[in-house]
């Protein structure tokens, strides 16, 4: 794997008032995409021009070339035999029309939308992915004027302060590093770890359906800004997914699934996937005769992924997107984190703390999601974001929160929106990490202090707070039965200062999509409040399982 990396600063003493082709340039690899992203930024700066409105002062784009491999098998059989990868190549174009003292963007004109102009599919080539720059370009700005009309007629009559600008200077970095060829898969080799993982299924005679779903994602991002941020950057990530679906003997229809991250996917540890899959399908067995959850306060133990969806709902989501989207829609941006008034205030348990690491490549063999130059083009900064259980610091991007503002380099462009704050490589550090012993003899103990005569260990739950992947774990004896039901809709980030023990053993999460990854070990809360699930019985089969 050939490797190269640049890193260019231009401080903010010697950018530019209104950023536009005066600003430092880096040293571009010589690629088609890095070619056609200049060759169009450098058009659209000169050219583009509608009478009696403003003219972009700043434009970013954002080139994705994806790399999928998958296979799919079910009890022992394959659904299909790829042996290419499926290769796309997506844009998105960002603009910035008037000034940084007033431009468009930090405003919502409809309140399910404020997302970049993009394209999905753009030909590999110079001149398509020029054409594709130049027509959304072009939709871009249209969109832009319109928002910049709105937003000032906006920020009149809510006689917003006009001293503070809608963008503070920043330095800019690039940085680039080339991941060579894509690595295709054996096909033949992945076919015959499917079917037999698939066939183990077959044992479970309570499963109606169970398969293995194998895939790799790989991807290069290619960035660059009209004030000389860049990057080029490759991810990879393999992963095989274990699903299974069954009628428990009350009657309800599950799903299950669990995702497996494969460190070496041209390698793979063959008899790691097979205990996998063994203690998963032992899982399953058990679950036919699964308790259902009755109203519940006091202990749970949140095992890792459990622990990383609560803390991605409950502290990540709440440090987001501190600076509020203006609309003329809606008086508040209910996408805003909800902690951005609390910096200081306590808001996490003191046995652990939490911090932020984009520029981490790995850990413990897995790839995270690596950002040394943020999608405004400034160099990222690791966070500590607690201390104490306060909450420090915010990620930040070049919108303003206040005075003496400054970026530390967490503005991140989504599929569903323009640059905003936000966290990449999320880790839950404990003070005094317990084994895996102590912490389930605190757990019990706790338990036992509550005078309850069981308490609820949690595998995971998803983002609708609801989960069938549970066990009763009885104080008396620690005796483990399966549960399902659960409802966790009243668990609120106060919960986060009910934490009272913290297990030792990380593990990584990874979010859908551009998401962040979520390291964390279990999490033992002191209380909390469980709801029976409202769902009823499914309608048996006509005809039993062949």
């Amino acid at each position: 794997m050939r490797k190269f990396l640049i890193l260019l600063l231009c401080f903010t003493v010697c950018l530019p008032a209104a950023f536009g082709a005066s600003a430092a340039k880096p040293a571009l690899p010589d690629n088609i995409y890095f070619r056609a992203m200049r060759d169009e930024m450098d058009r659209t700066l000169k050219k583009l021009r509608s009478k009696n409105a403003p003219a972009p002062y700043y434009v970013a784009y954002k080139l994705s070339r994806q790399f999928e491999f998958s296979m799919d098998a079910s009890l022992g059989e394959l659904f299909s035999e790829k042996t290419e990868p499926v290769e796309r190549l997506s844009a998105a174009v960002i603009l910035g029309v008037g000034s940084d003292k007033n431009d468009q963007l930090g405003f919502d004109n409809n309140r399910f939308y404020y997302m970049p102009s993009s394209r999905a599919f753009v030909g590999d080539s110079y001149d398509a992915i020029r054409h594709a720059l130049w027509h959304l370009t072009d939709a871009e700005y249209i969109i832009s004027l319109d928002s910049y009309v709105k937003k000032q007629a906006y920020k009149r009559k809510k006689q917003l302060p006009a001293d503070l600008p809608d963008v503070t200077p920043a330095p800019q970095a690039a940085v680039f590093e080339d991941k060579g060829t894509f690595a295709v898969p054996d096909a033949a080799k992945w076919g015959k770890i499917l079917k037999r993982l698939s066939a183990q299924g077959k044992t479970v005679s309570q499963l109606e359906d169970f398969g293995v779903f194998f895939q790799v994602d790989a991807r290069e991002d290619y960035y660059l800004n009209s004030l000389g941020g860049a990057y080029q950057i490759p991810f990879t990530r393999a992963k095989l997914t274990l699903y299974a679906q069954l009628r428990n003997k009350d009657g309800y229809e599950q799903s299950f699934n669990e995702t497996v991250s494969i460190p070496d996917y041209l390698n793979p540890d063959e008899k790691e996937l097979t205990e996998k899959t063994d203690a998963f399908l032992a899982e399953m067995a058990e679950r036919y005769n699964a308790y259902k959850a009755e109203t519940y306060l006091g202990p749970v133990l949140f095992r890792p992924r459990a622990a990383a969806a609560f803390i991605m709902d409950n502290f990540v989501l709440a440090v987001e997107n501190v600076k509020p989207l203006l609309s003329d829609e809606y008086e508040q941006d209910e996408t805003a984190g909800w902690f951005r008034e609390k910096k200081g205030m306590r808001v996490l348990s003191n046995v652990l703390d939490i911090s932020d690491k984009p520029l981490l490549r790995e850990y413990k063999g897995l790839p995270l999601v690596y950002m040394p130059v943020d999608d405004e083009g400034v160099p990222s900064q690791d966070l500590q974001l607690t201390s104490l259980g306060r909450l420090r610091v915010f990620p930040l991007s070049r919108r303003p929160l206040g005075e003496d503002h400054r970026s530390n380099g967490h503005a991140r462009l989504s599929g569903h929106s323009y640059p905003r704050e936000r966290l990449t490589n999320v880790f839950v550090q404990a003070k005094a990490p317990l084994t895996e012993e102590a912490l389930n003899g605190e757990f019990l103990e706790m338990c036992r202090d509550w005078e309850q005569e069981y308490c609820y260990e949690v595998e995971s739950f998803g983002s609708s707070n609801k989960t069938n992947r549970a066990w009763r774990v009885y104080t008396e004896d620690g005796r483990r039965v399966p549960a399902y039901g659960l409802d966790f809709s009243n668990l609120l980030s106060r919960s986060l200062r009910d934490i009272a023990a913290v297990g030792g053993e990380e593990q990584v999460f990874y979010g859908a999509g551009d998401g962040n990854t979520v390291i964390t070990p279990s999490l033992l809360l002191e209380e909390a409040e469980i709801l029976p699930a409202d769902a009823k019985p499914d309608q048996a089969r006509f005809v039993p399982k062949p």
